[in-house]
């Protein structure tokens, strides 16, 4: 019950918008021991057991809070964001080199006051310049322009700022000059990792980049280099677990050498007088297991799963068998004192949710049956206890994952990882290529079933106390036989897939400008119908905003496929999005400005058209039919939304041009909210505009600190002399804008879902940059 305790105060502090004060935390480790001296002198009982309770909670409200404090005295100071310092220093971990970067974890040694002892470095040369091979401890002296670390705000998004705040990292900086200082330093840290990156340079050496990403992240943890397609068949079909080293590799290790040391030393008639076999079997075993992680990187799986096989060796060691379930337990307050940032991770709940399920399904039965029906018999149970997480996390449950896993786990744990090991380790590569090939055939075979239409089922993100209820039902479904109302226990499922948020009344909408940087993406509701409204940039190197913003987004809200799907124009800020939204949530109907290539026929959109949805009238302004643009900004679908509360103007990145020509023709109508045109930019938001609109709200999406100035203060200030209040995604995050009958209210991501390790946007942030570039 402590070790429970401890576990939902570390959600309520990770969770929390700011900290308890240090003082705080004091008084709470002195209410800890005062729960500690109650529960020591109660007999077993209720009372005992609720002391517990609050021994754990007391204690994990003071320990989270104290390292959120440390932690938080170790981020960039805002006054050096955009600054360049000059830094000596360590490179930490692997790094990780592409064609035309390089990025790594940068530990600077004696850092000025401000600067953080663990910076995420990129470095983007020139076209030409070489890049230099770094190794694992290597100084550096480097020249930095810093900066606080910022990510995109949008309901069940990932939280960029919270990975790097829970992996220890205070701040960001990209590289301007870089010199290497010497070789890397004696140290076992970094002779470690001079180790996992050999590994990893070997298996690039010898086996073709796909799949040498998938090994290299079964034997050193390091998953940077698999593609984006790789993960999206290892997300459909439930396999993402095998390229995340956990119990399933610990447990293959600790048994070899294990049995193998056991086996050695009983050849030995003198060797086992002294020290029984079973003991030394135990002893290799532990150390396997312990080196093997530290080649893996010691992530939240592998520091798991090393805790349990060292509690559980220990157990041995002193001849006691304890329950499975006090094992788990104690390898789960060992990850939480050792990264109380661990609740934060999905691999945390997934690895301890399944693990937890195969305790409740394979230890304590009588009649078990035969092996292929425990087997069975363990994968639904993985998948039924895992699901409620993966809904919450991912929005979506593989549907083969059963399946898929009764193939993929007997291949890997039995081939794929005993071969790879031994190709790491013996110095001649035939496992390491027959460890190659059988993986490639693995994910042929996966590939295949990803690409079944049945093979995922999107949800919509279901709210905490539903979740609640589907695991605490999926528990109550893997009790034994003769359990009163087993059975009924898979139906507390229901709510939480049969359930839909809430959608606008008829008469009514609700729309969304999401914060996917510089870019614009727009989402409406209404009573029954969606609407998406430009898809986000495209990546210069590579992904884009569709697929990392948009999609999950739309997925948590149960979306699909779209009504509509609008791309104004061409540009790649609006519709670089656009082929992952058709392919992961897809449109019944596309529309599209002239020049935009989409799949199919979109239709072009034309003024003068319109239409209704649930007592909401959708209207294009722009462009004319017939109307001919030399600037694809003037080519832009402009659209305005209405209904007997409020109203809604898309512009797009149409210029002051085309909008003195609508003013002049009286097409401007009237709007409670204006979505600012081209970002903000100089070229746009003309005194006509702001004048003909009478806008109450004007919102602006643009990307923290882009190097064009968007949105430019001037046409901030024009929009707000007018009367308008103004909104920015680079500080607000997403934007919901909620139009019913009682008139138009909006608020922002940031204020809504804040955590403390956000830190706030300057209003003054932006590149430094000579001048700013239309």
């Amino acid at each position: 019950m402590a070790i429970v305790g401890m576990l939902a105060a570390l959600l309520v502090v990770q969770h929390s918008a700011s900290l308890l004060p240090l003082a705080a935390c004091a008084l709470l480790g002195v209410a800890c021991l005062a729960c500690v001296l109650v529960a020591w002198g109660l007999h077993p009982g209720p009372r005992r057991t609720l002391a517990c309770l609050a021994l754990g909670v007391t204690f994990g409200l003071a320990y989270g809070g104290a390292r959120g404090h440390w932690r938080l005295a170790d981020q960039l100071d805002a006054a050096l964001d955009g600054s360049t310092v000059s830094l000596h220093g360590h490179v930490v971990g692997l790094p990780t080199a592409s064609p035309d970067s390089l990025r790594f974890l940068f530990a600077p040694a004696s850092p000025p006051p401000g600067v953080p002892t663990r910076l995420s470095v990129s470095w983007y040369p020139k076209p030409g310049t070489p890049l230099p091979t770094l190794v694992a401890g290597q100084g550096l002296v480097a020249d930095l322009r810093l900066k606080v670390i910022h990510g995109q705000h949008n309901p069940g998004g990932f939280d960029y700022a919270g990975w790097q705040f829970a992996r220890g990292v205070g701040g960001v900086g990209y590289v301007k000059q870089l010199t290497l200082a010497g070789p890397p330093p004696d140290g076992v840290a970094g002779a470690v990792d001079r180790w996992r990156q050999s590994i990893r340079a070997r298996i690039d050496a010898h086996v073709p980049a796909e799949t040498a990403a998938l090994l290299t992240a079964m034997a050193v943890g390091d998953q940077s280099g698999i593609s984006d397609p790789a993960w999206r068949v290892l997300r459909h079909t439930g396999t993402a677990h095998l390229v995340a080293i956990s119990g399933l590799h610990v447990s293959i290790v600790a048994l070899l050498v294990g049995g193998l040391a056991g086996w050695a030393w009983r050849r030995s008639a003198i060797a086992v007088l002294h020290l029984p076999a079973q003991r030394v079997a135990v002893l290799a075993a532990a150390v396997a297991g312990v080196a093997y992680g530290a080649m893996a990187g010691f992530g939240v799986p592998v520091t798991r799963s090393v805790l349990m096989l060292l509690v559980a060796c220990a157990a041995l060691w002193s001849a006691r068998h304890p329950p499975p379930g006090n094992v788990l337990l104690l390898a789960l307050l060992g990850v939480m004192l050792f990264d109380p940032w661990c609740v934060l991770a999905a691999g945390f709940w997934l690895s301890f949710g399944a693990v937890g399920a195969l305790i409740m399904i394979l230890s304590g039965r009588r009649g078990r049956g035969a092996r292929w029906e425990r087997f069975a018999a363990a994968q639904l149970a993985v998948t039924l206890l895992t699901a409620p997480v993966l809904l919450v996390l991912f929005g979506q449950v593989s549907l083969v994952s059963p399946l898929a896993n009764a193939v993929a786990i007997p291949l890997v744990s039995l081939l794929v990882v005993p071969l790879l090991l031994a190709g790491v380790f013996l110095p001649f590569d035939l496992p390491l290529g027959l460890a190659a090939w059988l993986m490639a055939r693995l994910m042929d075979v996966l590939g295949w079933g990803a690409a079944l239409p049945f093979s995922a089922a999107a949800f919509a993100t279901p709210p905490l106390p539903l979740m609640a209820l589907a695991l605490a039902g999926g528990l109550w479904g893997l009790l034994p036989h003769g359990t009163p109302w087993r059975t009924l226990g898979w139906l507390a499922w229901m709510p939480a897939v049969l359930w839909m948020p809430p959608r606008p009344d008829v008469g009514g909408f609700e729309a969304r400008v999401l914060d996917v940087g510089q870019g614009l993406a727009v989402h409406l509701r209404t009573a029954g119908h969606d609407l998406l409204y430009d898809t986000g940039p495209g990546y210069f190197r590579g992904g884009d905003a569709g697929e990392r913003h948009v999609v999950p987004y739309l997925q948590g809200l149960g979306v699909g496929p779209l009504d509509l799907l609008v791309v104004s124009h061409g540009d790649k800020d609006h519709a670089g999005g656009a082929a992952s939204v058709l392919a992961d949530v897809g449109a019944v109907q596309t529309v599209a400005g002239e020049g935009v290539d989409l799949p199919g026929k979109p239709a072009r959109c034309a003024a003068g058209g319109a239409w209704t949805w649930d007592g909401v009238t959708f209207r294009w302004l722009h462009p004319a039919h017939d109307a001919v643009y030399r600037d694809d900004n003037d080519r832009s679908c402009v659209l305005w939304v209405s209904s007997a509360g409020g109203s809604l103007l898309l512009t797009g990145d149409v210029t002051a041009r085309v909008e003195r020509q609508l003013a002049e023709a009286g097409g401007w109508p009237r709007s409670d909210v204006v979505v600012a045109p081209h970002h903000g930019s100089r070229s746009s938001s003309s005194e006509a505009l702001v004048a003909a609109a009478a806008a109450r709200h004007v919102v602006f999406s643009a990307g923290y600190r882009n190097p064009f100035g968007h949105p430019v203060e001037a046409v901030v200030s024009r929009w707000q002399d007018a009367g308008a209040r103004a909104w920015r995604t680079d500080r607000h995050g997403a934007i919901r804008i909620a139009v019913d009958a009682t008139g138009v209210r909006l608020d922002a991501e940031t204020d809504t879902a804040r955590r403390y390790w956000h830190r706030p946007r300057s209003a003054g942030a932006r590149l430094a940059t000579p001048a700013p570039i239309e």
